[in-house]
C-alpha cells in the first residue's frame, strides 16, 4: 500500500499545464511539505525535480528574513484560508519577486502558485525614473523646445507602462 500523499487527478491536470511555478503541498506539523511540483516550478527554484518531493517548501524557497512571513501564510493554510500577496523568494538565478497565491484544499493540502514579476516590476521602475527625468526637465527648463520634448517623453513613458495611471 502507497502512503505517499497524492494530488486529485483534476488538481493534477492543472499543475501540469499551467506555465507558472506550482507547488501542492501537505502541512506536516505546521509546515508545508512538497508533494508535486511542475516543471515551471523545478526550473525556477531546483533543477532536480526529485530532490523537491518531500522537502519542506518554506526551507527551499523561503530567504531568510521572510521566514515569518512564510509562516503567517502556513497558519492561513492551515486554518482553510487563502493566501495572496507579493513575496520574495529564493531562486536558481537568486532572489526573485514573484505574485504568490496559496490555495488550500483538503484538511491538510494545499497549493502554491508563484508569478514571476520581477522583470515587469523592473520595466516599471525604468519607466518611472524617465518620467521623473522628463518632468524634471518640463519643470526646470526655460526653452520651449526641450519643455515640448520632454512632454514627449512622458507621454511615450506612460504608454510604455503596464501600470498606467
Amino acid at each position: 500500500m502507497n502512503n505517499k500523499p497524492t494530488v486529485p487527478l483534476q488538481f493534477e491536470r492543472i499543475l501540469h499545464q499551467i506555465e507558472d511555478a506550482v507547488v501542492a503541498f501537505e502541512i506536516v506539523d505546521g509546515e508545508p511539505i512538497i508533494v508535486e511540483a511542475n516543471h515551471a516550478f523545478r526550473d525556477i527554484f531546483s533543477p532536480d525535480m526529485k530532490r523537491v518531493v518531500g522537502l519542506p517548501l518554506n526551507e527551499l524557497i523561503v530567504p531568510a528574513d521572510a521566514q515569518s512571513e512564510a509562516q503567517t501564510f502556513d497558519e492561513r493554510t492551515a486554518a482553510g484560508r487563502s493566501n495572496v500577496a507579493f513575496v520574495n523568494r529564493t531562486t536558481t538565478e537568486g532572489t526573485r519577486t514573484f505574485l504568490y497565491r496559496g490555495i488550500p484544499y483538503d484538511d491538510d493540502f494545499g497549493f502554491a502558485i508563484y508569478t514571476d514579476i520581477t522583470d515587469e516590476l523592473q520595466h516599471q521602475a525604468d519607466i518611472d525614473a524617465i518620467d521623473a527625468l522628463a518632468t524634471g526637465l518640463i519643470e526646470n527648463s526655460d526653452e520651449a523646445e526641450t519643455v515640448e520634448a520632454a512632454a514627449e517623453i512622458k507621454h511615450r513613458a506612460k504608454s510604455l507602462s503596464r501600470f498606467n495611471r
